[in-house]
């Protein structure tokens, strides 16, 4: 095979280049602080730390053998190929600088393609057939392109460093918001040296390197037995839970609490070490892996499925010690027993299940909040002020798994580092909860309980990921660099830990009611409505077949699956994931639970949807439901027979280029309905007087406008005047916004 070398920017070119010294060490980076100080080195400080990550994810991809390498599918299927992760990071930045106004796009094309990354949900696009991946030499272009756009917007001096940068102060203004979301698009990519490092793990040989320089340097301290584990007594106390919403330091939205949420944990005992791959050979040759009564339901069904017999990274070779070998980043070893084993969620458990048989014990994964009091008694000393990392994180010791009685903090070992360790606790917002405005759909669709927390840390987990705060979940079937370190201790349930979400995302509530509540009122349900306009317009006027329809801004879905009693397939799309949740829960499961503000109370109460109750129960799976930008639609939804657009141009940062846009994905003699808000007034219960207040032209797109941005009589045939409707949308049970809006219908030529 022919030497195959990417031409991304190398160390040297960037140090000359960009301006930067020689002695940058990019496995020894700190997160900034962004607390008051002197904002020009700080801005020059997250510049290098901004050039210095790129750097660190490129080398990720160095030790890919042949340009075949990156279009590989996973040999689970869970994932694109590494070709979307190496356009993806680079294309987040501009995403979000788009989203944030602040930048026009580089490539549009790249931008749809790279945009949606994986965690298995519905709206998590893998068909494969959608996507025409472009050359690896045009993605390397474009991360250059990407990497000096952002270095010139950061040197341009256009956007000053106000300190102290909070999330809370993040969006106050241009320039707290380009800062925030420089730091995003950092801290993001550096969750992505983590995955993808993963991904070039599960590649076959023959598509990576033998060990490439000093990157994957793998911990040489092996050996064919693990140290005995035992029982550690830990006296149970208070901790502080979150990150304050005053903190210095970059966070996700579900790092962050009120700054007033504490645990009380009682005491409990745990695993001195994690559990080594010595340790997990006992639960293998007790038949574990055939055992159904070690896995709760979720994890018999994931083994009935996958058939393992051993961990996903063991690989089973008789001329080996022990017989078995552990595939590391770019080659197999002779498997260290005394290596933490890397298993999934549903392995833990069933790991745990055999350990309190084996016993008599009541043994479990340890809580979110055990593990902050282990960090507090035992680690206490944060990222950002480490002399050295006091574990092997951070790629600062090894970039391997290594012993697990390699780093002691106090009576234990590992507290962090050298895997993540997998939680009892799914992923939950904790009191004070706010999704980010620049990325939205971060943690709303995980707080769903089959998201698993893990906490701790590997060996290349950096930045934001190295602290004490730092909180991510993964599907329990996902494979990542995870451990286990299990506990004795009282039973905790899901509830215990998983707040309430009941009323979490009031926006998302409001917007399901306004769905599928049946009226307001007197005012009969307008998506209904509109659902029944479109029909009916189509079926008078459109000159070609009801096969394909795209409901853009669609929300919770209720026209999408209205729409599937005419159409082979309807596309339900949103700006966000948020609005997708509850549409794609109707659609897997035909029920759906939200809330509503009660107003004489301010409480909120469940409301339920059920599918069985409407006309499209046995037609919903004819809908599916994809994130996208209404200005540049993934390539794939194109072709459509009708595309209604008419909740989206309040929302959209571009509404002018939205119009064009969707006129182009229809076929010649499909109808393309737009909505637009003329009027809008607030209603309660009992009113009688509902005149809207009209919107001046200034708020809203008009017809005209309209038409001359489709091009006029040589594009499209107007199909009758506006049509009228009144939409309502509550915001609670007994008050509502009433929106007017317009439809106007075009057919193209």
């Amino acid at each position: 095979m022919s030497s195959f070398n990417l031409k991304h920017y190398t160390e040297e070119e960037v140090n000359r280049v960009f301006g930067f010294p020689s002695t940058r060490n990019l496995f020894c980076q700190r997160s900034p602080v962004l607390g008051v100080c002197d904002a020009g080195q700080k801005m020059e400080a997250i510049r290098s730390y901004m050039h210095s990550t790129m750097d660190l994810y490129e080398k990720v991809y160095d030790s890919l053998s042949s340009e075949e390498a990156f279009y590989v599918l996973p040999i689970h299927k869970l994932r694109h190929p590494l070709i979307f992760y190496y356009g993806h990071t680079a294309c987040f930045y501009i995403n979000k600088l788009c989203a944030a106004g602040l930048s026009a796009r580089i490539n549009p094309r790249f931008e749809e393609t790279f945009a949606v990354g994986v965690d298995e949900m519905s709206w998590d696009d893998l068909n494969e057939g959608h996507y025409d991946w472009p050359s690896v030499e045009e993605v390397t272009e474009y991360r250059r392109a990407v990497r000096r756009h952002l270095d010139d917007m950061i040197v341009s001096g256009k956007y000053s460093l106000h300190l102290p940068l909070t999330f809370a102060s993040s969006t106050q203004n241009a320039d707290n918001s380009f800062w925030w979301v420089i730091l995003m698009g950092i801290e993001h990519e550096r969750i992505h040296v983590e995955t993808a490092s993963v991904h070039v793990r599960e590649l076959p040989l023959r598509y990576v390197k033998p060990s490439t320089g000093t990157f994957w340097k793998a911990c040489q301290e092996v050996s064919f037995s693990a140290p005995a584990n035992e029982l550690v007594e830990v006296v149970g106390g208070a901790v502080s839970v979150g990150r304050a919403p005053n903190s210095v330091l970059y966070g996700w939205d579900c790092d962050y609490s009120d700054g007033n949420y504490t645990i009380n944990v009682a005491s409990f005992k745990a695993s001195k070490y994690l559990v080594s791959n010595a340790e997990f050979l006992t639960f293998m040759k007790a038949g574990g892996y055939t055992t159904q009564r070690y896995w709760d339901e979720e994890g018999w069904k994931w083994v009935q499925w996958r058939r393992p017999n051993c961990p996903w990274f063991w690989v089973r070779d008789e001329s080996r010690p022990g017989g078995y070998a552990l595939r590391l980043q770019t080659e197999l070893v002779d498997l260290p027993w005394n290596w933490p084993c890397e298993i999934n969620n549903l392995e833990a458990r069933a790991f745990c299940n055999f350990k309190g048989e084996e016993t008599g014990k009541r043994i479990r994964m340890l809580t979110e909040a055990e593990w902050l009091l282990l960090w507090d008694r035992y680690v206490g000393k944060d990222q950002t002020v480490w002399d050295v990392a006091p574990g092997n994180l951070n790629l600062e010791h090894f970039h391997s798994s290594c012993p697990v009685d390699k780093f002691s903090h106090g009576p234990f070992f590992d507290i962090v580092g050298n895997v993540w360790q997998h939680c009892e606790t799914p992923v939950y917002p904790y009191p004070g909860f706010q999704v980010h405005p620049f990325y939205d759909d971060f943690s709303m669709p995980t707080f769903d309980g089959m998201h698993a927390c893990m906490k701790g840390g590997a060996w290349v987990s950096t930045g934001n990921e190295a602290t004490r705060d730092a909180r991510f979940a993964f599907r329990r079937h996902f494979f990542q660099y995870i451990g286990l370190r299990y506990v004795e201790g009282d039973l905790v349930s899901k509830e215990d830990h998983f707040l309430n979400v009941l009323g979490l995302d009031p926006a998302v509530d409001a917007n399901v009611d306004a769905n599928y509540r049946p009226s307001f009122c007197d005012i009969p349900n307008g998506f209904a409505g509109i659902a029944d306009f479109v029909m009916n317009q189509f079926r008078c006027h459109a000159k070609t077949d009801p096969k394909r329809a795209l409901d853009f801004a669609c929300g919770a879905g209720r026209i999408s699956f209205e729409l599937t009693s005419m159409f082979d397939q309807v596309v339900g799309s949103d700006f966000s994931a948020r609005f997708l949740i509850p549409a794609y829960a109707v659609s897997e499961r035909g029920i759906y639970g939200y809330s509503v503000l009660l107003t004489s109370t301010s409480e909120r109460e469940k409301r339920t949807i059920t599918s069985s109750g409407y006309r499209w129960n046995s037609t919903r799976e004819r809908a599916v439901f994809f994130q996208a930008d209404p200005t540049n639609l993934h390539s794939h939804m194109k072709d459509f027979s009708l595309v209604l657009c008419w909740n989206a141009f309040d929302r959209g940062c571009n509404p002018a280029a939205i119009v064009p846009h969707m006129l182009s994905r229809l076929v010649t003699g499909g109808l393309l309905i737009i909505g637009f808000e003329t009027g809008e007034c607030e209603i309660v219960t009992g009113q009688v007087e509902r005149q809207c207040e009209m919107l001046s032209k200034q708020d809203t797109l008009r017809e005209a406008e309209v038409f001359q941005l489709l091009g006029g009589e040589a594009a499209v045939d107007r199909i009758g005047g506006p049509f009228e409707i009144s939409v309502a949308f509550p915001v609670s049970v007994s008050a509502a916004k009433l929106k007017r809006v317009h439809l106007c219908v075009y057919r193209r030529k």
